[in-house]
């Protein structure tokens, strides 16, 4: 495993540990197996880190994306597919699931902190990810299985779906494994979208 990997799925365990505002690199450092002055040869500090990772997590969610939108079958197999692989791919990527599932209810100091680690370029590649998404619901429309209407509202009523289910996995403490939830998610809006 390559020295940035070593860090990032280190970076990914003392988040989960530690929370941001009690992670080190000295902690990470002896997670993956470095010196602090390793990971300081690619990042200056945690925060850093924990910025590079969100960009990491939001191209790891377009890559999904992508390759779900290349897939074989139907709109509606290929959004299954998407949603069941997005939440595992949540359950691993810490910060960027505790900044999708943030709301009222668990809004706590470290949800301001990585909020303000947040970049504009993130947020518009977030939001172009949701754009993507519509793609793959129009998709649908064209395959005669989706109800016609706009497919971007579609997109963002799947988010808050996906949004949903990570706030109620928190709120049961991590009962499970996310991707569970996958199933009653599509159920939900596929009762809503097919013709």
């Amino acid at each position: 495993m390559e020295p940035k990997e070593k860090i990032f799925t280190a970076a990914k365990i003392c988040f989960k540990n530690f929370g941001l505002k009690n992670m080190t690199l000295a902690c990470i450092a002896k997670e993956a197996g470095l010196t602090e002055k390793e990971i300081k040869t690619y990042y200056k500090d945690v925060n850093s880190l924990v910025s590079d990772l969100m960009t990491k997590g939001i191209d790891d969610v377009t890559a999904i994306l992508e390759k779900s939108i290349h897939s074989r079958g139907k709109a509606d197999v290929k959004l299954s597919r998407f949603v069941k692989t997005l939440l595992s791919d949540y359950e691993i990527h810490a910060p960027l699931s505790k900044l999708v599932s943030m709301n009222f209810e668990y809004l706590d100091e470290e949800c301001y902190m990585l909020r303000n680690l947040l970049t504009q370029e993130q947020i518009d590649r977030y939001r172009l990810n949701t754009v993507i998404l519509g793609r793959l619901i129009a998709e649908g429309q064209s395959e005669g299985i989706f109800r016609k209407a706009d497919p971007l509202e579609y997109a963002y009523y799947l988010r808050g779906l996906i949004n949903a289910a990570l706030r109620y996995w928190i709120a049961t403490k991590y009962e499970g494994a996310l991707a569970d939830f996958a199933e009653n998610i599509m159920r939900t809006f596929f009762t809503g979208i097919y013709k």
